[in-house]
């Protein structure tokens, strides 16, 4: 019968039921992306929207690989504030706006991400996607809130995410992303 082999090529231990024994060493997805692969990245919105249901923001993965958001955080000026997160949009609406450069968490790093990247005060209008998540800001004005995907929202190649903002007023927010093969 064949046999697993440590690196030394001993024979596995096996415990008494009849179970491998391994030590291991375990780190978030995240971490390896940006430690090891340097291709952690946020980017920041800084916006004031117009007018009511706004698309102020919206990302476009060029890279063949899967872009995976785990997080966006930030802080409005309106006490209602939510902010749709759209997948799935079909083109890039107006493509109007200010483009954005995600920045490289790591600093050894020159690693750029390959993305569309844009935001506008005025509607993108874009079309079509689908919402996942819906994000309520705290009932105090300017108060700080932090909102984790811990399955991640995946944006494979040519596919987009997008901000929509149900009032008018300030929004600074920043998202948080990797990609990964």
């Amino acid at each position: 019968m064949p046999t697993l082999n440590d690196p030394d090529g001993t024979p596995q231990h096996i415990n008494s039921e009849n179970m491998g024994e391994v030590y291991s060493v375990t780190e978030k997805v995240q971490l390896h992306a940006n430690v090891h692969e340097k291709e952690c990245y946020s980017v920041l919105i800084d916006v004031t929207t117009a007018s009511t249901d706004d698309d102020f923001f919206y990302l476009k993965n060029n890279d063949d690989r899967d872009l995976v958001i785990t997080k966006i955080g930030g802080w409005c000026d309106d006490a209602n504030q939510e902010v749709s997160l759209y997948i799935a949009g079909t083109d890039a609406g107006t493509d109007a706006g200010d483009a954005l450069t995600p920045a490289n968490l790591n600093a050894g790093s020159a690693n750029t991400a390959d993305v569309d990247c844009t935001q506008d005060a005025t509607d993108l209008a874009i079309s079509g996607g689908r919402v996942v998540r819906l994000m309520k800001f705290p009932t105090t004005a300017l108060q700080l809130a932090a909102f984790s995907f811990d399955t991640g929202i995946v944006i494979p190649k040519n596919q987009r995410m997008h901000l929509q903002a149900s009032l008018a007023g300030l929004i600074n927010m920043t998202v948080t992303f990797y990609f990964h093969d």
